[in-house]
């Protein structure tokens, strides 16, 4: 476990709110996006294109490298030269929510914090997030829940974010934004005065570090390193 300093211990006097992202933050969404690029594999070369698992997952990973928002159908549209196939393979393909996961640590680490904190999320998510964290055992430690499908508004957009400091009644210097995207969770956070943690997770850690104003505070590679860098010091 890393320890305060070499995390660099941020001054959490005046802190009262951690905001989190959902997939790949305190949910693992491996399997389901591994799933889905494999329904892909499977579509292609029913079609007679010989596509390879790994092929698809290095395009996934280079487009987070080059921010780009939409892998699968950068996949679809290199790998599948047929505008019609295109089409039939994107129809078939299905994101399968129900193979996520908490990841192992969310339970006890979200109940460490809301001992010294509020808890809220701010995720670009379909409709059910309540009940999803729910079945998960986490919500009982949520406070506020601000998600694209229900606020008609998704992330990178600072609207979201401001629904949900809104909502908390809280103001931007009094928070932190917590999640695996820099261009998702990291950027339109400090543009609004949010302090921000980045979280090594997902496909989000193939995103290339930004500098100034881009960067965020702090980086962890796991929520667990969320603890010593949040609990405050007793005495």
């Amino acid at each position: 476990m890393a320890n305060k300093e070499e995390l660099g211990v941020p001054d959490v006097r005046g802190l009262k709110w951690l905001f989190f992202d959902v997939g790949d933050t305190l949910v693992d969404e491996w399997e389901p996006v591994d799933d889905i690029i494999g329904q892909f594999v499977k579509e292609a070369c029913l079609l007679g294109y010989p596509v390879k698992i790994e092929e698809v997952r290095e395009i996934f990973a280079s487009c987070y490298r080059n921010y780009e928002q939409w892998p699968m159908r950068v996949a679809i549209r290199t790998l599948i030269s047929d505008e019609r196939h295109r089409e039939q393979i994107q129809k078939k393909l299905k994101f399968r929510k129900e193979l996520e996961k908490p990841f192992a640590s969310a339970d006890a680490v979200l109940k460490e914090l809301s001992h010294h904190y509020r808890i809220g999320i701010i995720a670009n998510q379909s409709p059910g997030t309540a009940e999803r964290l729910e079945s998960y055992g986490l919500r009982k430690y949520v406070d506020v829940l601000a998600c694209s499908a229900e606020e008609g508004v998704s992330k990178p957009d600072p609207e979201l974010y401001a629904v949900a400091l809104k909502q908390a009644g809280c103001e931007p210097e009094e928070a932190v934004m917590i999640g695996d995207r820099i261009d998702n969770d990291i950027i339109p956070a400090k543009k609004l005065g949010m302090r921000t943690i980045r979280i090594l997770q997902g496909y989000g850690r193939f995103q290339p570090e930004l500098e100034g104003q881009e960067r965020a505070d702090w980086t962890i590679e796991a929520l667990e390193q969320l603890i010593p860098l949040l609990v405050p010091s007793e005495g």
